[in-house]
């Protein structure tokens, strides 16, 4: 368990908050360590916790002080049978009683937590085996009551105390396929706490057992189908607005309210009367143009509002935020970063060819490695090969062909210009 410092005050390490400092390891029953299953409450003065582990147990821990717990001021092992994992835990608003749930059991169970810490009970040997492990089977002493028909599927399955302590308010959930079935919320009343004297330990684990008392298997006082099809998953009970919400798997929050019973919260909203239209507000209302603001009524509070702002053509791109640049930088393609240089290997660039020299390309492309013949033929008999019975130069001198290049010569050209000037001239 470690516990962070959320004021601004704590230290900080590359920019992130650095565990103040840890309170107690759990372990189980063997004294192995044991991982806590995302629950854990804490008591109303802030000194202590109560956690739920994965090997079925729960434990009361010390928060108050400097040094590091190594073992839970209270326990109780097999708290829902066997090796059931406790998913959820929650003191009660006095402190003196505990709430756990099980997501593979159907019951929410009520705890002492007074009795818890001092271990009253657990030293009878009818007992014994269900603070070490056994099959559940706990005094009565410290198991107050067992909350029946609370079927939960998911871990995130919770319940709530009453503000008064005396009340406890759980939901169930549904499969998957039950589309006709209803998430319920059940109210169960807790019994009354008994004030007894202040007796040794031994004597009252004893004397609780002789009279005969025995855990109380409570069904719900009164169910209310809430979500249909869907589960109810989180429950949570204001002890000062005394008002239910709770959530379901389908995506909804839900407030129960009681007009004469809860303060404020969702009593305010609620409160307020649908404003009554007037002859004028009906008179101008006929005369708006289609789409303005003054054609919403309260059955038409759905429709939309056309604004020239809203529509795409003047909508101004979002600023690029810190997130948005970093994501910028990582993309070769948007910062235009440069092919890395050659390390070695025939192809260490990212693109297609980089990295590749010209003889590399030339040895692949000719599979020169794979093919040995190559390398015991003459190369220049293969080139004449190609030059087989095929001459681009003899064709130039072939055979005595006269060829004239020009009719005149320059000398005789310039012969016959000059009589022309002569006559111009004269």
């Amino acid at each position: 368990i470690r516990q962070w410092d959320l004021s601004g005050k704590g230290r900080m390490q590359f920019g992130k908050l650095i565990c103040q400092k840890v309170l107690a390891k759990c372990k189980n029953e063997k004294g192995q360590r044991t991982q806590i299953v995302s629950c854990l409450g804490a008591h109303p003065s802030g000194r202590k916790l109560v956690v739920g582990t994965a090997c079925g147990s729960i434990q009361i821990w010390n928060c108050f002080g400097g040094m590091v717990s190594s073992r839970p001021l209270g326990a109780v092992y097999s708290a829902h049978g066997g090796t059931k994992p406790v998913t959820f835990v929650a003191f009660s608003t006095n402190g003196e009683r505990i709430v756990s749930r099980s997501d593979l059991d159907d019951t929410v169970r009520v705890w002492d937590a007074v009795k818890m810490e001092r271990g009253v009970g657990l030293s009878h040997r009818k007992f014994a085996n269900g603070n070490r492990g056994g099959d559940g089977q706990h005094p009565p002493s410290i198991l107050l009551a067992i909350c029946l028909g609370l079927p939960a599927l998911n871990e995130s399955a919770t319940c709530a105390f009453s503000p008064d302590g005396k009340t406890i308010c759980a939901g169930t959930s549904v499969d998957r396929g039950a589309t006709n079935d209803f998430g319920k919320l059940k109210f169960y009343r807790l019994p009354e706490e008994e004030k007894r004297p202040k007796t040794s330990k031994g004597d009252g684990a004893t004397k609780s057992y002789k009279e005969g008392k025995k855990t109380a298997m409570l069904e719900p006082v009164l169910t209310l189908d809430v979500a249909k099809g869907a589960s109810v998953l989180g429950v949570s009970w204001h002890p000062k607005l005394n008002q239910i919400a709770f959530g379901t798997s389908n995506g909804t929050i839900q407030v129960l309210f009681d007009r004469n019973l809860s303060t404020k919260g969702a009593i305010i909203p609620s409160a307020r009367t649908i404003r009554q239209s007037d002859g004028l507000s009906e008179l101008l209302r006929s005369r708006a143009p289609t789409g303005s603001a003054s054609l919403l009524t309260s059955s038409s509070a759905n429709a939309n509002i056309i604004v020239p702002n809203a529509l795409p053509l003047f909508r101004e791109e979002p600023r690029a935020t810190r997130k948005t640049k970093e994501r910028e930088r990582k993309d070769p393609e948007l910062t235009k970063l440069p092919q890395p240089p050659v390390t070695g290997g025939i192809k260490t660039g990212s693109g297609a060819g980089g990295g590749v020299s010209f003889t590399q390309y030339v040895v692949e492309s000719t599979n020169y490695i794979q093919n040995k013949n190559i390398a015991g033929k003459d190369p220049r008999e293969e080139l004449f090969k190609y030059s087989e019975g095929k001459s681009y130069v003899a064709a130039a001198y072939e055979g005595d062909v006269q060829r004239i290049l020009a009719e005149k010569t320059v000398e005789e050209e310039e012969e016959e210009m000059k009589p022309k000037k002569k006559s111009r001239t004269g």
